[in-house]
């Protein structure tokens, strides 16, 4: 062989990086060892499993499945994320062995995230201006009654986008939580708080009300883990949205609202706590810090937040 086509030919298996499309590589570097994007072929609800077309995986996994993509692989899921998935066929999610009565050995996805290209556009846009907005404001300011609400994106817990728009044409209340939180009177307590709430605005009969609770913890509340926390909670999701992002969001909303979180010995995180009523025009017409604000008074300040 000629050696100048020779080092071509080389050069070409080397950039091409095992198979790997071209158009992948860069997207490849991005994927840690046991990642794994993919797109949903076939769900079997029955075994909670599901069938995947690999679209690309981490070096770990290729070493272990011989190929990077192109290929499909059954994985395991848990309730919530198999609700994600009926939904989103496109994710990312990271890969862990497992074994199940039905299937024996086998791989299960957990920190399972939407992976739609033209949503992850959609999004990282969005939240940009929320990046530059929050730059902006500078180290002593934080939003309070009387101001709007800056851009955001998130998903909620089926994997739906949720922008600002969310809070147009409705009063809405607002706060931060986290699934992992053990202390009964933070967290669980402001959750058990809202549904509360929410019964009354529904027997009360007020309109156009909805609730919104933002994770603090987005390295762990992926979409599907904010599903199964929505049905523990018996929370009525038909105005009841819970969010979640990339870590950079979530800290970029937490600086914005004053709301302090570190992680701490033996807990998941140490944090404040704020519970906002938004108006239909985007802006903070009330706000209560910590956990222990009442229903009551609330509700009786929902329908100044519908009207303004």
């Amino acid at each position: 062989m000629n050696i100048h086509l020779f080092a071509a030919t080389l050069f070409l298996l080397i950039s091409t990086g095992c198979g790997i499309p071209a158009q992948d590589q860069n997207i490849n570097l991005k994927l840690s060892n046991m990642e794994v994007r993919g797109e949903v072929t076939e769900m079997d609800f029955n075994t909670s499993s599901v069938s995947v077309e690999v679209l690309g995986c981490g070096k770990q996994l290729m070493s272990q499945w011989g190929a990077y993509g192109g290929f499909n692989q059954s994985f395991a899921l848990q309730p919530g994320d198999m609700n994600l998935l009926s939904r989103n066929p496109k994710f990312r999610a990271t890969v862990r062995e497992t074994f199940t009565p039905s299937h024996g050995q086998g791989f299960l996805l957990v920190e399972v995230w939407p992976n739609d290209r033209s949503e992850l556009i959609r999004i990282n846009n969005i939240n940009r201006l929320l990046r530059r907005d929050t730059l902006s404001m500078g180290d002593s300011m934080i939003r309070s009654v009387g101001d709007t609400l800056p851009p955001f994106a998130l998903y909620d817990q089926d994997g739906d986008i949720i922008t600002t728009d969310y809070f147009d044409g409705s009063v809405t209340v607002l706060n931060f939580i986290f699934t992992r939180c053990s202390v009964p009177e933070m967290c669980p307590a402001s959750t058990m708080r809202m549904k509360k709430l929410q019964n009354l605005a529904q027997k009360t009969k007020v309109p156009h009300v909805r609730f919104l609770s933002i994770s603090l913890d987005p390295d762990f509340d992926t979409p599907g883990v904010l599903k199964s926390y929505a049905m523990a909670y018996s929370l009525n999701e038909n105005n009841f949205r819970l969010g979640t992002a990339r870590k950079q969001v979530i800290d970029d909303l937490t600086r914005q609202f004053g709301i302090f979180r570190k992680n701490v010995d033996d807990m998941p995180l140490d944090h404040t706590m704020r519970t906002m009523i938004i108006n239909s025009k985007r802006q903070i017409i009330y706000q209560f810090p910590g956990s222990h604000w009442s229903a009551e008074d609330f509700l009786a300040r929902l329908p100044e937040g519908v009207e303004g």
